[in-house]
């Protein structure tokens, strides 16, 4: 081949080389931007379980956000006709945040609110899901264990972290 061709070669490879390292060094910084400034700066965020005070069935494991009554009772109904919410939901002011692990065979599952901080650009809920043991079998049975929460409305996306779950 000519002179000109591997100069030609060498040129493109090393420009390919280039836009490369480039791009790694693009990518490293979002990936620490996203770490050590969108996702940091957490802090606690007060929240009020209504869970008690309200009886569904929610069908899936899923983390959803309602910012309005009739849409969480629409949802609830998906899984039953009886759904029945507290009076004293203030949508105006708050995010009803509906946390549920789907159909469970036991009625010792359960989910535990931990805490609830605010980053920078989002919400982030932490749940635990406690499972029947030895000492508390339960009795076997349909459940669908879930909680519901309120957070005051942020304007943030609002996102779950299952403790113990891969």
């Amino acid at each position: 081949s000519s002179p000109a061709t591997a100069t030609a070669r060498a040129s493109w490879s090393s420009r390919s080389a280039a836009a490369v390292a480039v791009a790694a060094v693009v990518v490293a910084g979002w990936l620490g931007w996203q770490e050590l400034w969108a996702h940091s700066g957490d802090r606690p965020l007060a929240w009020r379980d209504v869970t008690r005070e309200t009886i569904a069935e929610p069908l899936r494991s899923e983390l959803q956000v309602f910012r309005s009554r009739e849409a969480l009772v629409s949802h609830l109904r998906q899984g039953t006709s009886s759904v029945t919410l507290s009076a004293d939901l203030d949508f105006d002011r708050f995010d009803a945040v509906l946390i549920s692990a789907g159909p469970r065979s036991s009625s010792s599952y359960r989910l535990e609110v931990v805490r609830v901080t605010e980053e920078r650009r989002r919400v982030v809920v932490t749940v635990r899901e406690r499972t029947p043991s030895l000492a508390r079998p339960g009795t076997a049975r349909l459940t669908f264990p879930f909680r519901l929460i309120l957070i005051e409305r942020r304007g943030r996306d609002v996102t779950l972290d299952w403790e113990g779950r891969p």
